[in-house]
């Protein structure tokens, strides 16, 4: 089983009204499956970190991990 558990950052919280979600695989799983499945925005996210690694979206989880997302930040 993997365990797969996202954090949010910064505005994310708010828009998820969430700090974490907890999701389970059977088998090995993509990063932009386990955000559909969660129902998050791939237009949210900038950086999606597994530990200090910055990953994209078609990396393979083949263990259990915890995801940090950060969100685009803009202004001017």
């Amino acid at each position: 089983m993997i365990k797969v558990k996202i954090f949010f950052v910064g505005y994310l919280k708010n828009k998820y009204l969430t700090e974490a979600i907890e999701l389970n695989y059977i088998k090995p799983v993509r990063i932009h499956k386990i955000l559909r499945d969660a129902k998050i925005s791939l237009a949210d996210i900038f950086i999606i970190k597994i530990g200090a690694s910055i990953v994209k979206q078609d990396y393979l989880l083949t263990k259990s991990s915890e995801l940090k997302l950060v969100p685009i930040i803009g202004g001017g």
